[in-house]
């Protein structure tokens, strides 16, 4: 296990995160981050486009999946997204962030969102994933939400570790047959939630 977190870690740190990069003249989005994907990872979501945070040109946001080859598993290992925010008709700024990892099961991002998380003006990225567990007192879906800060000018995605710990849950059945019911297996939920605390 060592060996495989020393590899993940070698192979995170050959990234190169907050650097510019071009995107190829007639090149589709699809085919640009196939470009962009390290050779050891693979996509582990629908890649998205959105002017949420541009309206006058579309940023482009990437999951990129990490298996460990020593981890016989049905699921990556940790999940690295990528924003990439136009600073030209051809160049992108790449803007990093997570990872999620595997916990107690592992992550599937299951739905990429904005909405109002703060007081400030710009609208959050809401990622909301799912953990298939299997133990031995319990099993079920474990949901998990992830909220990132507008970038800025920084090289990476702000997570707001507090706000997101109020929006996880298990979708779950336990040894002795009680059950539980996660509160926040959508978007809808997660938003419905937010307006409730204040957040428009």
């Amino acid at each position: 296990m060592k060996t495989s977190l020393l590899a993940l870690f070698i192979l995170v740190s050959s990234f190169t995160f907050g650097q510019n990069v071009k995107r190829l003249d007639h090149e589709s989005v699809d085919s640009f981050i196939k470009r962009m994907m390290p050779d050891s990872m693979a996509l582990a979501h629908p890649v998205i486009e959105t002017n949420v945070w541009d309206s006058s040109a579309k940023s482009i946001i990437a999951f990129f999946g990490y298996d460990d080859t020593m981890d016989v598993n049905t699921g990556y290992n940790a999940i690295y997204g990528h924003l990439y925010i136009p600073v030209g008709p051809t160049t992108y700024r790449d803007v990093s962030f997570g990872p999620i990892t595997e916990d107690g099961g592992y992550p599937e991002v299951i739905s990429v969102f904005f909405a109002n998380a703060d007081k400030g003006k710009e609208k959050e990225l809401i990622v909301l994933c799912k953990y298939w567990q299997k133990h031995y007192d319990y099993g079920g879906d474990f949901y998990e939400t992830f909220i990132y800060s507008h970038p800025g000018k920084a090289d990476t995605l702000t997570y707001n570790k507090a706000l997101s710990e109020k929006f996880w849950g298990c979708e779950c059945g336990w040894r002795e047959g009680k059950t539980e019911v996660a509160k926040y297996k959508t978007a809808s939920d997660v938003k419905r939630q937010l307006l409730k605390m204040g957040f428009k």
